[in-house]
């Protein structure tokens, strides 16, 4: 089974899991803390979740969906990059009211701390792979988004 945790269908031929009702969600859960039985998807998709959550929130989060994924599982994570965020703001691309109105969650992210989370929930750094252009056949990587998969081991 194959999930995207969205309030909207991004991914075709996936089933679109988000915690409230909407028109594109297949299934109602807390994105949080996925009661499917473990070792039962084949991927997961999180657009812009872990932005949303708390340290505690994130970490807990990776750890229970690395639990629902099957051995050799994918997940794809796409969080804000903080990096370029800020220098976008530094830089003057965009104001602080454009900043504040996009870009302002409990939790940021680079590549190390994604990275660094992945570990702590189990993910090996071997079997993870960040992406600086779009995923090929999934989705496109917006300019301001930090793409980081990972594959549980076997």
């Amino acid at each position: 089974m194959i999930i995207q945790l969205s309030p909207i269908r991004i991914m075709k031929d996936a089933l679109t899991v988000w915690q409230e009702p909407g028109p594109e969600v297949d299934i109602m859960m807390d994105v949080k803390n996925l009661t499917f039985r473990p070792d039962s998807l084949d991927v997961i998709y999180s657009f812009h979740v872990l932005d949303h959550l708390f340290e505690n929130e994130a970490q807990a989060a990776l750890n229970n969906w690395r639990n629902c994924l099957k051995p050799k599982g994918e997940l794809y994570l796409v969080v804000d990059d903080f990096e370029f965020v800020t220098r976008g703001y530094v830089g003057g691309d965009f104001s602080l009211k454009e900043f504040n109105r996009k870009f302002s969650h409990p939790s940021n992210y680079n590549k190390d701390i994604l990275v660094e989370y992945l570990a702590r929930a189990g993910f090996k750094e071997d079997l993870m792979r960040i992406w600086f252009v779009d995923v090929p056949n999934l989705f496109k990587k917006e300019e301001y988004e930090l793409v980081v998969s990972a594959q549980k081991h076997a």
